[in-house]
């Protein structure tokens, strides 16, 4: 059932309305519930993956599939795995949008919480590639895209597409009767996924090179194909998904982009990543040093005993690590024992947050998530 909420209220308050962050294995965006159970985005920050994570308020995620895109209007839907409770914002009337109107875009801009921006319409009805958007000065940045743009009585007159990234201040919006229509298309759809031809808007659900409604060759407009199969993922996402898996994580849920990968080991954020051609990163930032016990600390955080993991601090945040050649990612031979290793990484970093705390006077770090710590299921 959807929230009550009152139609003018302002948007001072923005945690509890339905807008989220998207993760892939290509990139991260933004999205907006149009229901409890469904998600509206950009075609381009979910395809070609058809499963995807969706980050909640406590930062756990859940999984959202892919049910249907619009790569020409660059629109999709994702089902989630469970319905959330979050507000439902309505979607507005955008016939009557003028120049001068206020606009306010919400979205994960360059991966930082839900955020709010403010600006005005610079044109209602603005061409471009033979479409019509709604342009606005507005801040958007990677990782807006799918968002909200939102009028003064918080309903929906646009979704956030696009920016030019030659000039300043010129943001695009997708217009609301485009986005109703193809939600309504989507309330009559029956198959479980499908693509909308790019010409005539028939819904396709496999892979064709022609369209059999108008018969538009499809391979002409962005790889038609490629939005029915994942890309063949890389030697390097292989290995790290595979050894997730059997740390109990789930490296769909897990994905931050591409060739990155974050999550919660209990109260303990993990984050993976290369930072260059040679090196393979697993780091978790566990607690912040207190000011007592240091000497203690000190002598813990460097014991060898620690092999094959290390500490180490970014500022005052202590950091356990594990870092892997590339090398052997691509020696088949080292995955059963390097897979091992990051199943004791993600336990040791799941217990070690734990013990700074309890046992040398440390904080928490600012991305742990403390309602699991000392919890039973921590210990």
């Amino acid at each position: 059932m959807t929230p009550d909420h009152d139609p003018n209220q302002s948007l001072d308050e923005i945690d509890g309305l339905g807008v989220f962050q998207v993760y892939t294995g290509a990139g991260t965006g933004s999205g907006f519930l149009i229901d409890q159970r469904h998600l509206l985005t950009n075609c381009h920050v979910v395809a070609p993956y058809r499963q995807v994570a969706v980050e909640m308020r406590d930062r756990t995620r859940i999984m959202g599939t892919v049910r249907r895109l619009h790569p020409y209007r660059d629109l999709a839907i994702v089902e989630l795995a469970h319905a959330v409770n979050e507000e439902v914002l309505t979607l507005g009337d955008g016939s009557a949008l003028r120049p001068k109107q206020s606009v306010h875009i919400l979205g994960f801009p360059v991966g930082l919480p839900l955020s709010l921006t403010e600006g005005v319409i610079s044109h209602a009805h603005q061409l471009l590639d033979e479409q019509h958007y709604v342009q606005t000065d507005a801040a958007i940045n990677p990782g807006n895209s799918g968002g909200p743009i939102l009028d003064d009585q918080r309903q929906i007159i646009a979704v956030t597409t696009c920016k030019l990234t030659s000039a300043d201040s010129v943001g695009f919006g997708i217009p609301v009767e485009d986005v109703r229509r193809f939600i309504d298309d989507f309330r009559a759809q029956k198959s479980k996924f499908g693509v909308q031809c790019p010409a005539c808007e028939e819904l396709i659900g496999d892979a064709l090179r022609y369209c059999p409604s108008c018969g538009t060759d499809l391979e002409a407009y962005h790889e038609f194909a490629e939005f029915f199969d994942e890309p063949d993922p890389h030697p390097l996402v292989n290995f790290v998904e595979s050894a997730l898996a059997k740390a109990n994580v789930d490296p769909v849920l897990a994905r931050h982009g591409n060739h990155n990968w974050s999550f919660h080991s209990g109260s303990a954020p993990i984050k993976v990543w290369c930072c260059c051609s040679e090196h393979l990163n697993f780091s978790s930032p566990l607690a912040q040093t207190g000011s007592k016990g240091l000497d203690q600390l000190f002598q813990f955080l460097l014991s060898a005993d620690h092999a094959p993991f290390c500490f180490d601090m970014n500022g005052s945040t202590i950091r356990l690590n594990l870092v892997v050649h590339i090398s052997d990612v691509f020696a088949s031979a080292e995955h059963p024992e390097l897979a091992a290793r990051v199943t004791q990484f993600v336990a040791k970093a799941n217990a070690s947050d734990n013990l700074l705390i309890d046992c040398y006077g440390c904080s928490p770090a600012p991305e742990t998530q403390t309602d699991f710590l000392n919890s039973p299921a921590h210990q």
